[in-house]
């Protein structure tokens, strides 16, 4: 129970601002906000970090990238520093885990996003293969 529990409490803890009022590294999006950034044009890396057969059977954006939240630290170096990031799965717990392992590692402009409360808005998405890209 506690395993499927600790990705929502510890999203809640890093959505908190911090002791001595400073705000988190990053924040969580609506699905209006992300959709407005996707068609609007905006430049931004779409880091989806479900496993490739969540993706499949769930759903994603167009343009993503896959690095499942168990190998990122391992493969930073595909991600660039220099645009904003979105990072994404299910319900957002995952994607904070990965958001705080980006700060860590210097990264900024970072927003992460439930992708349940997306689908549930109906916008659309795309359903690759596993191990498909984009």
């Amino acid at each position: 129970m506690w395993r499927l529990l600790l990705p929502f409490l510890l999203a809640a803890t890093l959505l908190l601002p911090q002791a001595g009022g400073s705000k988190p590294a990053f924040t969580k999006l609506t699905p209006e906000q992300l959709k407005e950034m996707v068609e609007g044009g905006k430049k931004f890396l779409f880091l989806d970090v479900r496993k490739p057969k969540e993706i499949e059977n769930l759903g994603t954006i167009r343009g993503f990238v896959n690095i499942p939240l168990g190998q990122l630290e391992s493969r930073l170096k595909e991600i660039p520093k220099n645009m904003p990031i979105v990072s994404a799965c299910n319900f957002a717990g995952l994607a904070a885990t990965a958001a705080e392992v980006l700060a860590k590692h210097g990264y900024s402009g970072i927003s992460l996003v439930a992708m349940n409360e997306y689908k549930g808005k109906g916008y659309k998405l795309v359903y690759p293969k596993a191990g498909e890209k984009k």
